[in-house]
């Protein structure tokens, strides 16, 4: 009786170390692939060195701008938009591209003090010279010549709530993108121009998220493209969730 006691819970106690065994397997398994799928990800983002082949056009000596999106493991990453939620917002006169960190110098756009690459943080504005290697939308590459120009995301941010807010005068032109009348908003392309610190004009375009319904006045015909002058009805510094009091076509 004694021993089969003993050998019942013999093999209980293999059962148990067979399931623990498995069970450490599959969480390994588990762990390891999503790291992998993880770097997979960040490797489509930030370098994809199998695009080689893709190569297209390289224009030397130009001057890109864009959103830093990502700046990890020696790469800056820009994007060429804005992000609304999961959905990316393209303009045109910025550019995504891919830069190798290597430590160049960064020159504040306000202050023109001087920094290294350790400055440039997610949602700052850059300015780059050099030469952009095509390589595809998501997988241009730009090797910097001289100093990057970076535009703070704050410094930036604050450009904008001045702008719409009309605390100061920065030249500006407001062009309507797509709308969504049936689901009660659209997206205006505001372009600053400034000047700062500089001989050069600089564009620092920007989307706004606002919202229409039906008492908003809409003067003209309305379409994505025209040139438009605006009125809200809740102007506040935050920017979020701006209603449109009116609406006027320009051109």
């Amino acid at each position: 009786m004694k021993n089969s006691i003993i050998k019942i819970l013999a093999i209980i106690i293999c059962i148990i170390i067979v399931v623990v065994a498995i069970l450490s397997v599959m969480l390994k398994n588990n762990q390891k692939n999503k790291s992998n799928e993880s770097e997979n990800v960040r490797n489509y983002i930030v370098y994809d060195s199998e695009k080689e082949s893709e190569i297209g056009d390289i224009e030397k000596d130009v001057s890109i701008t864009g959103i830093v999106e990502l700046h990890h493991n020696g790469f800056i990453y820009i994007f060429g938009g804005q992000h609304f939620g999961e959905l990316g917002y393209e303009i045109e006169e910025y550019t995504t591209s891919n830069i190798d960190d290597t430590n160049q110098s960064c020159i504040d756009y306000l202050t023109l003090k001087e920094y290294d690459t350790s400055y440039i943080e997610e949602d700052d504005l850059i300015i780059c010279s050099g030469d952009l290697i095509k390589k595809g939308s998501f997988n241009n590459d730009f090797k910097t010549k001289g100093s990057i120009v970076v535009l703070k995301s704050d410094d930036y941010n604050q450009m904008k709530s001045d702008t719409i807010c009309g605390k100061r005068t920065f030249e500006s032109t407001i062009v309507a993108g797509d709308i969504y009348k049936e689901e009660g908003y659209m997206y205006l392309k505001y372009d600053i121009e400034d000047d700062t610190n500089s001989d050069t004009v600089y564009h620092f375009p920007f989307i706004q998220k606002v919202y229409i319904n039906e008492n908003t006045e809409i003067i003209g015909n309305l379409q994505k493209g025209n040139i438009v002058e605006v009125e809200y009805e809740n102007l506040s510094e935050s920017l979020v969730d701006l209603k449109l009091k009116s609406i006027k076509v320009i051109e």
